[in-house]
């Protein structure tokens, strides 16, 4: 899997940084979870604070864009994210 940044936006009232990456894939397109370590990883956060807005994968390719918040505390995260998407992130609920 490869991991591209394509645009980074700092938000300084909501303390987070919001982020839009492709990321290239072999096979069906990776799970909400892997996404978030390898982002987590790549930008030196804790995957605890990473959320996932949206995945959108063209129909037969093999790479998806991906809309992602990264706060810096997940005390902030909890209050601004919107309950179904902690939940899509968290594993209680399908992607």
């Amino acid at each position: 899997m490869e991991l591209e940044l394509v645009k980074r936006r700092e938000n300084p009232l909501l303390q987070r940084e919001e982020v839009v990456a492709r990321i290239r894939f072999k096979g069906g397109t990776p799970s909400r979870r892997e996404i978030r370590e390898i982002l987590a990883r790549q930008l030196g956060k804790a995957p605890s604070n990473v959320f996932i807005r949206r995945i959108s994968t063209d129909y037969g390719k093999e790479e998806a864009t991906i809309m992602a918040m990264v706060y810096h505390s997940r005390a902030m995260a909890l209050m601004i994210e919107p309950k179904h998407i902690v939940r899509r992130n968290e594993g209680g609920e399908a992607a």
